[in-house]
Formats: C-alpha cells, structure tokens, sequence
C-alpha cells in the first residue's frame, strides 16, 4: 500500500489531482504510523523479516519525502516521534533519517538570505 501511495502523482498541470494524491499519502501516514509505532512481533513468528521492516522503513521514508509541504512533513514526523517515544515496546519504525533529512532542509531555509517569516 505505501509502495504504491509513494509513487502516486498526476499528470503535469492537474494540480487538484495532485493535492488529491498528497492528501492521501498524508492521511495514510497520519492513519498507519501511530500503530506501526506499537506493533511488536508475531507470537509464534515475527510479522516482519528484518529485510522487510528495513524496506517498510525506506518506502515510509520516500512517502514522507514525496509531501509537497514541509508542514505536512512536520505534521507527520511530530506524529511519529511521539509514538515513536512513547511506545518502549518496540522500536519501529525508526524514521529517523527523514527527521534528520527534515530538520537540516528547514535549518537552511531559516538560514537562508532570502527567508521570511511570516
């Protein structure tokens, strides 16, 4: 499901389109992290391979990267870290690359000559 919502886009200049497919992945990402955050393993079997929890991770990763907006990045990444934090039990899935990809971008937008807040 992630692996598709990642790659969803529209054709150039349907933009509705696209905030359409944007407003999915986001609500995808809303919906799925907060339990993923608190899943554990199988009882008899992990649910997951250690190969597809880090493949899981890397198209989460790509998800979050491909929202148009970075306050819909913040939005999402707060979500995680709190969960994410908070649920001792597990500790998946680790996003901390896009967090750490995130910040930096937005250091140097503050940092830039041509910022300006509003």
């Amino acid at each position: 499901m992630f692996k598709q919502g990642k790659d969803m886009k529209a054709s150039k200049g349907d933009t509705r389109k696209n905030e359409q497919y944007n407003q999915i992945k986001m609500e995808m990402l809303q919906t799925w992290l907060p339990l993923l955050c608190r899943a554990t393993n199988g009882a008899d079997v992990p649910v997951l391979s250690g190969l597809e929890k880090a493949e899981m991770e890397r198209v989460l990763e790509e998800t979050i990267g491909t929202l148009e907006e970075d306050e819909q990045q913040e939005k999402v990444l707060a979500l995680w870290l709190d969960h994410f934090t908070h649920c001792s039990s597990s500790d998946w899935p680790n996003l901390l690359g896009a967090y750490l990809r995130w910040c930096d971008a937005n250091r140097k937008l503050l940092l830039s000559p041509n910022y300006v807040a509003v």
